[in-house]
């Protein structure tokens, strides 16, 4: 708020305090005044002038005891200074009892102190003023007026001054008015006893808006409705003005320097709205500067798009941070995105949103939109996992964490911490930290970035796929995920598991992409379900799994352990039965194998095919395949592995070579 707007609240408390003193002093300098010869006036004023201000007055003439024209009673302190003066056009005073007087004026003067925060002069006017001897009691009455400088004025139709209850108070309509503020209400008082104002029915105040004002209301900036505008909360609009209002009374306590709402509080701005059961707004001890802002008990504040709902919603204004809180949770949320945690806070300087507790998210991210252009993700995951062209579609994701999550505007990124669980439709991530990136282009997450013990679980049918790594990293665009191990990642696909540097994986195309160094361990399809074995598969370079064509493709260096029988090779091509079982393996480039169980039989070629339903493998050479076996090398065109029976034989013309023992 503006500087001086509230500094002058401490001033109304301080300058009745002294109305109350001048007013019971009034007798004394009245008495004193009567016994004087020539009474002091602050001017002459002729007849004509006096009978005007006597039809003033209604009192019979017998009732008057005294007169005075141009009254003028100063005040001094303790040092001799002159602090405030008394002045009225006609004063009588009647049956010794009452002083009236017509058109008093009250003016409190300046100590000059502009260090101090000193305002120029007070001055109260009104129509008539009444002192009732007996009691103390003082009353002004029509047109009451207060002015602090040019611009505070409070406006009232009486003001009471009541020295038994020590204080000063109007029951009738109020109004404070400065330069770009305005309080209205019934039931004004003022206890002088400790320094605290009321306005008791209905008040209303109204704050002409600039930029630093309210941290509840968003900027033209936040208009979209996405996660990364709700930093944005604390930016304010120049365009409209701010009201408060209550139901209860307002409260404003000199020495604590606050101002309090009570009672169904609504502050509003434009379409920015906040209720609350208690407003409280507290000050520098210069009473210029807002310290804090806080909204209590029931609170809801909307923007129009925004929601956040708690028992407390406060703002620091050195530390430029609104604090939403609640117990269990409070709750922060527009069409987009939910928060839910017992604290959440907005830091307006830094554009960020801080929940140092545990909570949750939800929010909806769409998948699969768009064609990707690469910029999301490896090009070469995405021309293996390409998107399937299925239409636009949302997916809603829960994110729940025990640490703390915050959100950084010019990064574009939200982080969790400890203990972070993400539900998607199907699928579950456990993870010790995660990044979620949004795009700045759809409102969206663009992607998900989990760290640290990283578990995912989802669910493929009637059967599950369980990934575990260091790193793992979903694009919404693709739809797909890479997994980061370290030395390696692995999934766990059915009876099927996959081990690897890296491994991506799309959600929509049962597809996988393994990098590195790696492993597959999966069983084999037989006639018989128990002579089904274990095979091992490792390579060097990567490994394409395509589950829709139920096909593998291993490259560089491919070892393959099944029981005793080993298999080397360039490249290894293999077709499930299923997507958990192999059916068949196709070696290619540079074959090795060996079966110790074939009379530690040895095969050498260029292309082997491996049934496994038949358990029969056949090696071909370019041009001939060459077989080993107790020191004898055949030659022939192609040459047949029989497991089940344990023979091996070829086809086509043979030819041998026999090694003597040296």
């Amino acid at each position: 708020m503006r500087k001086r707007r509230f500094f002058y609240m401490g001033i109304i408390i301080v300058c009745f305090l002294l109305l109350a003193l001048s007013l019971s002093g009034l007798l004394e300098y009245t008495s004193y005044i009567k016994k004087e010869d020539q009474p002091l006036l602050k001017k002459i004023i002729d007849e004509s002038s006096k009978r005007k201000q006597r039809l003033t007055q209604k009192s019979d003439i017998k009732d008057i005891t005294q007169e005075i024209y141009g009254l003028y009673l100063p005040n001094y302190d303790k040092e001799g200074r002159e602090v405030s003066v008394i002045r009225g056009a006609y004063t009588v005073f009647l049956k010794n009892r009452i002083y009236k007087i017509t058109k008093p004026e009250i003016e409190f003067l300046s100590t000059g102190n502009e260090n101090n925060n000193q305002p120029g002069n007070i001055v109260i006017t009104s129509d008539f003023g009444e002192i009732y001897i007996e009691t103390n009691k003082g009353f002004l009455y029509g047109n009451v007026i207060t002015r602090l400088e040019e611009d505070f004025k409070i406006y009232t139709d009486d003001l009471k001054y009541l020295p038994d209850e020590k204080i000063i108070n109007t029951d009738g309509f109020v109004t404070i008015k400065s330069e770009g503020m305005e309080i209205t209400g019934s039931g004004f008082e003022i206890s002088l006893t400790d320094s605290k104002a009321w306005v008791k029915d209905d008040p209303e105040m109204e704050v002409k808006s600039n930029h630093d004002d309210f941290f509840l209301f968003p900027g033209k900036e936040a208009t979209a409705s996405n996660f990364k505008s709700q930093t944005a909360i604390a930016n304010g609009n120049v365009d409209e003005n701010i009201f408060i209002r209550s139901s209860g009374e307002l409260v404003f306590e000199n020495e604590k320097r606050l101002i309090t709402f009570h009672d169904n509080v609504r502050v509003s701005k434009g379409k920015s709205t906040i209720f609350a059961d208690k407003l409280t707004i507290s000050f520098g001890s210069s009473m210029e500067n807002v310290k804090n802002v806080i909204a209590s008990g029931n609170v809801l504040a909307s923007d129009g798009t925004k929601t956040a709902k708690g028992e407390s919603l406060s703002w620091d204004s050195e530390k430029q941070v609104a604090i939403l809180d609640d117990d269990p949770v409070a709750e922060f949320f527009d069409d987009k995105v939910s928060i839910a945690a017992a604290r959440i806070k907005f830091f307006k300087d830094q554009g960020r949103m801080d929940v140092p507790v545990g909570g949750q998210l939800i929010t909806t991210v769409s998948v699969g939109s768009k064609k990707s252009d690469g910029q999301d993700g490896n090009k070469e995951i995405m021309s293996i996992l390409p998107s399937s062209g299925k239409n636009q579609s949302y997916e809603s994701i829960t994110i729940t964490w025990s640490g703390r999550m915050s959100f950084q505007q010019d990064e574009n990124q939200a982080i969790f911490e400890e203990d972070v669980v993400v539900n998607k439709k199907g699928s579950k991530l456990y993870c010790g930290e995660l990044i979620v990136t949004f795009d700045d282009e759809n409102e969206g997450m663009q992607k998900l970035e989990a760290t640290r013990d990283v578990l995912f679980i989802e669910k493929k049918g009637d059967s599950l796929r369980e990934a575990r790594g260091e790193k793992m990293v979903w694009f919404s665009k693709g739809n797909y995920i890479e997994l980061y191990g370290s030395p390696l990642a692995s999934v766990k696909d059915g009876e099927k598991q996959i081990s690897a540097p890296k491994i991506s994986f799309s959600e929509d195309e049962n597809k996988m992409f393994a990098e590195g160094k790696g492993n597959l361990l999966v069983k084999t399809h037989t006639k018989k379900e128990e002579d089904s074995e274990f095979i091992d598969i490792n390579w060097n370079e990567k490994m394409v799994y395509n589950g829709k064509n139920k096909t593998a493709i291993f490259y560089e260096m491919v070892n393959t352990v099944k029981g005793e029988e080993k298999l080397d090779c360039d490249r290894l091509d293999v077709l499930f039965f299923d997507k958990d079982k192999i059916k068949k393996i196709t070696a290619l480039g540079n074959v090795y194998i060996e079966s110790p169980g074939l009379e530690n039989t040895e095969g050498v070629g260029t292309l082997l095919v491996w049934d496994f339903s038949e358990n029969l493998a056949v090696l071909t050479g370019d041009p001939l395949a060459e077989l080993r076996r107790s020191g004898a090398r055949t030659f022939s065109e192609k040459i047949y592995f029989d497991m089940n029976s344990k023979r091996v034989h070829w086809e086509g013309k043979p030819h041998w070579q026999i090694y003597a023992e040296q």
